[in-house]
Parts: C-alpha cells; sequence; structure tokens
C-alpha cells in the first residue's frame, strides 16, 4: 500500500508496520495493525473508498492466514499463499502454516474465518461496482475462495472461477497497454487459482477438474521451460577491494534475479508434480488425491501410472539441470 489520502502520520506508520508484518509472514501483528488502521480510515474517509476496502482485504487475509488450515491436511498447502499474489514480486512463495505454534479450538478457528469472510465481504462490497481495480477484485474474490473452502461451504470454486474472469480481463488491458512485465505474474497467478478450482471441484465434478488442472498444468511447463532457460546464465563476479593491500580479487556472486528464479522453478517443480499426481488420480476415476509429501495410494493397478511424474519433470531431473 502506497498510503492513504489524509492520513495522520501515525495512521501511516501504523499501515506500514502491518505491510511489514504481512510481507514476512506475521500475520497476528499484521491483524492488529490493519485492525486499527480501519477503524482510524473509516472516521477520515468515510465509508467507500478503495484505500479503506484494501485495509478490509489486508485484515481479512492477516485473519485467513495466521491460522493453519485445519482438518487432516491442507489442500492447497503446496499453494502460495493469498499475501502471496501481489506482495511478494521479487521473492519466492512459502507456506506459513508452520509459524503458528499454538493450537485453536474449533470454536475458535470457526469464529476467526467468520471474521475473516467479514472483513472480507466488506472490502469486496467497496470494490464490486467500481469498474477498475480488476487485479483488487480477483484477489477478494480468490480470499473470499478459500474462506469458503476452510469452512466446508458449497461451491466454493465459484469465487475463483469469478476471480479468473478479472484476470482475463486484466490480461487484456495488459495486452492493449503492452506492458509486457507484467504478464509473467499475471500467468503465475492465474495458475495457481485454476489449480484451486480444480482442488475444488475433484469431488463434485471430475471432468471439470481435469479442465482446469490440465490448463494450470500447460501454464506451468511453459513457464518451467521459461525459467530453465533463464537460469542458465553464468554467474556475474563483481571486483572485491581487500582491506590490507590495494590489490583487487575476483570473487564470484550470483546474480540475484537469477537465484530468485531458480527459486521460483523449485516451487513450480514441487506444484507441477503433485498437480501431476492429482490429474492422474482424477483421470482413473480415483477419489484419491497426494498428501503433502507427493505420494498418494492408488489401486492396484494403477500404481505404476502414478508413480511417473510428467515427461517434461523426468526428463529435466534426470538432467540434473536444477537445484533441490
Amino acid at each position: 500500500m502506497d498510503g492513504i489520502p489524509g492520513a495522520t502520520p501515525r495512521l501511516t506508520i501504523i499501515i506500514s508496520r502491518g505491510s511489514t508484518a504481512l510481507k514476512n509472514g506475521h500475520f497476528h501483528e499484521a491483524a492488529r495493525c490493519f485492525k486499527k488502521a480501519r477503524h482510524a480510515s473509516i472516521q477520515l474517509q468515510g465509508e467507500s473508498t478503495l484505500e479503506r476496502s484494501l485495509l478490509h482485504h489486508f485484515y481479512g487475509i492477516s485473519l485467513l492466514c495466521e491460522i493453519p488450515f485445519q482438518g487432516d491436511g491442507d489442500p492447497l498447502e503446496f499453494l502460495p499463499k493469498e499475501a502471496d499474489y501481489y506482495l511478494f514480486k521479487d521473492r519466492s512463495y512459502s507456506s506459513y502454516s508452520k509459524l503458528y505454534s499454538g493450537t485453536v479450538s474449533p470454536e475458535d478457528y470457526a469464529n476467526q474465518m467468520e471474521a475473516a469472510q467479514k472483513e472480507l465481504k466488506i472490502a469486496w462490497s467497496l470494490l464490486e461496482n467500481e469498474s477498475n481495480f480488476l487485479k483488487e477484485k480477483a484477489n477478494t474474490l480468490s480470499a473470499l475462495g478459500e474462506v469458503a473452502l476452510r469452512r466446508g461451504e458449497a461451491n466454493p470454486e465459484r469465487y475463483y472461477i469469478q476471480a479468473s474472469s478479472f484476470l482475463e480481463s486484466l490480461q487484456g488491458e495488459i495486452h492493449k497497454q503492452r506492458m509486457a512485465d507484467m504478464y509473467p505474474l499475471l500467468i503465475r497467478t492465474s495458475g495457481f487459482r485454476n489449480v484451486k478450482i480444480c482442488i475444488c471441484l475433484e469431488g463434485s465434478d471430475k471432468i471439470k477438474a481435469i479442465e482446469y488442472g490440465e490448463k494450470a498444468l500447460s501454464s506451468y511447463q511453459t513457464q518451467l521451460k521459461k525459467l530453465i532457460s533463464e537460469t542458465q546464465s553464468p554467474s556475474k563476479s563483481v571486483e572485491t577491494q581487500t582491506s590490507s593491500d590495494s590489490e583487487s580479487s575476483s570473487a564470484t556472486q550470483i546474480d540475484p534475479s537469477i537465484q530468485r528464479k531458480k527459486s521460483e522453478r523449485s516451487m513450480l517443480i514441487k506444484i507441477l508434480s503433485k498437480l501431476q499426481f492429482k490429474l492422474d488420480d482424477l483421470k482413473a476415476g480415483s477419489s484419491t488425491s497426494p498428501n503433502l509429501e507427493g505420494t498418494s495410494v492408488a489401486p492396484a493397478g494403477h500404481r505404476d501410472g502414478k508413480g511417473k511424474m510428467s515427461q517434461l519433470i523426468q526428463v529435466l531431473k534426470s538432467e540434473k539441470q536444477f537445484d533441490n
């Protein structure tokens, strides 16, 4: 967030602290800051501003991400968190569920998800009739989709599908304005949400689940090939001056942009392998899905097929073209 018009210096500081906490995965602190900022901004700006919708959004996101998924296993754990989509443009995606070390009762968990949903619905009500802010609309709907999934609501995929429609419109705007630098982030974001739609549909409509999963798989394979090509460039060397004399020595340093792309590459490899397992299950008519370690239980006649990753991943691994 770049700031709020008319905000006091104190409010600006609170928002800055909340943004920093959110970026670092400190969701309890982020929620505390955004809750205070939300109350203050209502007095300063009234009811219907983009800035206030963002404060409700970030407060809701903080509440959503603060407590890990409750149950046998988070079906979205191998994907980026909702907070990652627009905060982390220059770092690899992470899962923050391990940061929460406390315990939570089912009642407290339900109350937390209800509070998150309330904030995100307010954010959406402020954005719904706005013709612009396509990215913000997509992000808010996607977060509402995760809340609905966590709460066990019917058809949580409806939020992700609507979010995807806004991303498609945004892609058209980016193409029209020739903002090529925004394409990679947009394509990755669309792929992640297609996987989430696949996960939501796998228990009710396997054909549609496969359709969305294959769209994401194709997109990821294209992205991975591009990342492999971009990360095969040689490391950069810099000259460093020694403190003892005037002689200079060459020290090899990894280009930060290359290191970031290598981290992203590793993330895509993991997602590709888990998504391939999931699609194998769906196509075989099995109700099983991969666990969080990337393994799954399959019918006896299907194990050989499920034990294989996509051909692309097998080739890349065999050639040792990327890091662990």
